[in-house]
């Protein structure tokens, strides 16, 4: 038995949704805009940290830039340039570590986020996991690795260029 056709003279079954039945949050509503104000906090919380991140590469990065130049245009004798070098080594394991800190910031939020995406519609959450957590995983991951051999071959390059400048 067929089924009866839309008001625009499609059948159900040739919905674009492919069947699938929407189930509304069951929170009340100021429950619901608690939890969407949260879910907000937490995606802001988490672009605030990725952007920590590159400004912290990229700052990272001019200092080396910026220690290279001073060795290269003072003519730096070896005690200064051994200071530098020190300095580019606590630089970049700080970096790393605000890195990795950030890194696990992000985590937290995306979990809380998760947590929050549980109570809304079933809609919402079929889009919400369009993209899987274990290719989300590995693009966090794959950039963080990326940053921190970027601050680390910075500190290299910065090493090797303030002693050719001897």
């Amino acid at each position: 038995m067929a089924k009866p056709a839309t008001g625009d003279g499609r059948k159900p079954e040739d919905d674009d949704d492919g069947g699938h039945e929407n189930r509304p949050t069951d929170l009340d509503e100021k429950s619901h805009r608690e939890l969407m104000a949260l879910h907000a906090q937490a995606a802001s919380a988490i672009l605030f940290a990725k952007n920590i991140q590159w400004r912290s590469v990229g700052s990272a990065l001019l200092v080396f830039a910026a220690m290279i130049a001073i060795a290269v245009s003072t003519h730096a004798d070896r005690k200064f340039i051994d200071v530098m070098s020190l300095i580019s080594i606590f630089l970049t394991c700080g970096v790393i570590f605000v890195l990795v800190m950030y890194q696990f910031w992000q985590f937290n939020e995306i979990s809380r986020v998760r947590e929050i995406e549980k109570h809304f519609s079933s809609v919402y959450r079929e889009i919400s996991s369009i993209k899987s957590r274990r290719e989300g995983n590995f693009h966090r991951y794959t950039l963080l690795t990326f940053m921190i051999v970027s601050v680390i071959l910075g500190a290299v390059v910065a090493n090797i260029g303030m002693s050719q400048g001897l």
